[in-house]
């Protein structure tokens, strides 16, 4: 605005109206419109068709459509953006001339009125003086004694730096949200049942197992029962929050939890007990040991000890078993996905082989059949198994899943979210580098005759140097302390709006995107008043002591 106001001096130095200069800008700033809005637009339509040309396939697996996702330019909304633009564009040119206008003509050419401070307000302590050094001193002054000009680039900077950490803090906490809808599983075909009976089980796995393109297949049933245990073998963790959240009395001395049972093949259980380094004869055969796996909370311990004593029974607590179990961390095959209501926020499950299914059927508990297909075509066998199921007339309840099209959508749903947060990213933090570098080096530019002046005097390069580095430091630092405080409390901001809208996200302090910013704001500041200073040692010191403004 500076350099405009003077321009505008001198032309009404000459005779120039009000109505001619706002004329002028009006035509300044439709020539720059006519110019830049076209070549804006050329530019984004090759950009947005390229990114959906990247998505396309990706957006087509989540739709579960083969209508191609192509671009359509709406006509109404390039005209509402290129308005838009010429509006900020002639905003932006008439506020100069307005300004101008209302202003001597002396003050307009000569910008008395721009630096109006008094001797006090950038006197320096001694202290400072001794730890810094003249050029470091100056750079100070100089910064004191203008402050609008250069709390215009501290608010550039701290814009960008806000943009850039709020933007990449959106993006991460969007990737919690798809990441938690990502649930990996066993298997690609899978298909579970509570109502058959284990013969009509049986023979439908016989059957299924030999549709085009299974190359492997295996069986489960998983049986709930309860069991009641001692609160003083259960960790704190798990006694103070989910027993409480499941709405079970963690002050009593006894606590019933829920138990479940997963029988598997016999090979299969036999291969994970060798993998986990126990005794097959200790863990196999009549009455052996039991492996179980207790964790809450994505991974921590239920129990203190490692090895257990259980009696199971079910609700009716009619008849009773005692199993003996030893914990582990994992279970060798995925259960099927629980129902709604089925669900209690910690995982208490016995793996036991098929060979010591009858020893439990004698307490009658609910049970639920599983079948996991590995198949080459996926949508193929699920098709395929589809009819032969509707072929033998099965009129019991099952739910066949397609788990591999699942997975596949919640992946391209991740790949989306992440491609179009970088593109964001990538375009806030370029106009924030084009808006910083054309702010700082326009305000080097309106000092050239006060830095010639100071090479007129005998500072040498290396003087001349050290003082800008020293105010490319101050800008930084300045620009921190503003903009990691406002970053931090919008990126907080953010996460409590996701929280309220539904998510279930972890707060994160961006501490990632705080790193690059920093680096980034000193980075582009040293460049860009490198790159305005080797253009002002360029000119020649007498010419730019006479015309302060070319």
């Amino acid at each position: 605005m500076n350099e405009r106001t003077h321009q505008f001096g001198i032309l009404m130095s000459v005779g120039a109206t009000e109505k001619q200069l706002r004329n002028s800008v009006l035509f300044e700033g439709l020539c720059i419109g006519i110019i830049g809005i076209p070549i804006g637009i050329l530019i984004g339509l090759p950009s947005i068709r390229l990114v959906l040309s990247i998505v396309a396939d990706n957006f087509a697996n989540v739709l579960y459509s083969n209508v191609p996702l192509t671009l359509v330019v709406s006509i109404p909304a390039l005209a509402v953006a290129a308005v838009i633009s010429m509006l900020t564009i002639l905003i932006s040119a008439y506020i100069p001339a307005k300004k101008a206008a209302g202003t001597p003509v002396m003050e307009c050419i000569r910008q008395t009125n721009e630096v109006k401070v008094e001797a006090k307000a950038i006197k320096t302590s001694n202290l400072t003086k001794r730890l810094y050094g003249l050029e470091e001193t100056l750079a100070l002054k100089n910064f004191k004694r203008n402050k609008r000009r250069y709390r215009s680039i501290i608010l550039s900077l701290t814009l960008s730096v806000v943009l850039f950490v709020a933007s990449s803090a959106f993006g991460a906490y969007l990737d919690q949200l798809t990441e938690q809808s990502a649930v990996e599983m066993d298997g690609d075909i899978l298909l579970y049942t509570r109502d058959m009976t284990e013969i009509e089980f049986s023979g439908l796995y016989d059957t299924l197992k030999t549709a085009d393109g299974v190359t492997r297949s295996t069986n489960q049933a998983i049986s709930t029962y309860t069991c009641e245990v001692d609160t003083n073998e259960i960790t704190n963790g798990f006694l103070n929050s989910d027993l409480k959240s499941a709405g079970l009395n963690s002050s009593s001395e006894k606590v019933n939890l829920s138990l479940d049972v997963q029988f598997i093949e016999d090979d299969m259980y036999q291969n994970f007990i060798e993998s986990l380094g126990l005794s097959t004869a200790e863990y196999i055969g009549q009455d052996a040991k039991m492996i179980i796996v207790g964790k809450y909370n994505g991974g921590l311990d239920i129990f203190l000890d490692r090895s257990m004593d259980f009696t199971i029974g079910t609700e009716s607590g009619e008849q009773t078993k005692t199993i003996h179990t030893t914990f582990v961390d994992s279970y060798p095959l995925d259960p099927p996905p629980a129902e709604p209501s089925e669900v209690k926020g910690y995982v208490l499950m016995v793996v036991a082989p098929h060979q010591m299914k009858p020893q439990f059927d004698t307490l009658n508990a609910p049970t639920k059949l599983g079948l996991t297909f590995w198949s080459d075509n996926p949508a193929q066998s699920t098709a395929k198994m589809q009819g032969i199921i509707e072929g033998l007339g099965i009129t019991s309840g099952y739910t066949l899943y397609n788990v591999h099209a699942m997975l596949e959508q919640n992946r391209n749903i991740l790949f989306i979210v992440n491609l179009f947060t970088v593109v964001f990213i990538a375009m806030i933090s370029l106009i924030a580098v084009a808006n910083v570098f054309n702010t700082i080096s326009t305000n080097i530019k309106l000092r050239r005759r006060e830095l010639a002046m100071l090479r007129s005097v005998g500072m040498s390069d290396r003087d001349f140097n050290k003082m800008m580095r020293f105010e490319c430091a101050l800008y930084g630092a300045r620009t921190m302390l503003w903009g990691l405080p406002l970053s931090g409390i919008l990126s907080w901001l953010i996460y409590k709006g996701m929280i309220v809208g539904g998510g279930d996200i972890k707060f994160m302090f961006p501490w990632d995107s705080i790193g690059i910013s920093m680096l980034g704001v000193f980075l582009v500041v040293f460049i860009t008043t490198l790159y305005a200073i080797r253009k002002i040692k360029k000119e020649n010191i007498i010419d730019a002591l006479r015309d302060d403004m070319t």
